[in-house]
């Protein structure tokens, strides 16, 4: 199942772009670009493991990418927990200004999910076009 990578990837590009103007303080900008490539993954994990619930349990369109638009917010929440977690930084959710980067991150999840509603259809599709015979109902009404 590559949609929630391809997701993931094309979110991250996106999110280097919405930060370039961080580019004023070209540290912020990389200790940044570093976090989402190192701590990234976390939000990649998370918002997979809702992806792959969406798909087995078969909701409308509309209600799965409404699933997985919390998803992303749910998925970046964690991956910026972790950074305290695993001691990068204190008190994370108190860091003023800097909560900008999460939400540029939810963002460009966001965007990057619109992008890839053709793809999610599509796993819809392959899904219900791909139930081994064995596994269907075939119960008769005699």
């Amino acid at each position: 199942m590559k949609t929630p990578f391809i997701i993931y990837i094309r979110a991250v590009g996106i999110y280097a772009l919405i930060t370039i103007p961080a580019l004023a303080m070209p540290v912020m900008y990389f200790i940044s670009m570093m976090y989402v490539l190192f701590y990234g993954w976390f939000a990649w994990a998370v918002f997979t493991t809702i992806y792959l619930v969406t798909v087995f349990c078969n909701p409308g369109l509309k209600s799965k990418m409404v699933i997985l638009s919390m998803g992303v917010v749910a998925a970046v929440a964690f991956a910026f927990q972790m950074l305290e977690v695993l001691a990068v930084q204190k008190n994370i959710w108190n860091s003023g200004p800097f909560l900008l980067f999460p939400l540029a991150a939810v963002i460009s999840g966001w965007i990057s999910l619109s992008a890839s509603t053709g793809r999610v259809r599509i796993d819809n599709r392959d899904l219900l076009l791909n139930i081994p015979a064995g596994h269907v109902n075939s119960e008769h009404i005699s």
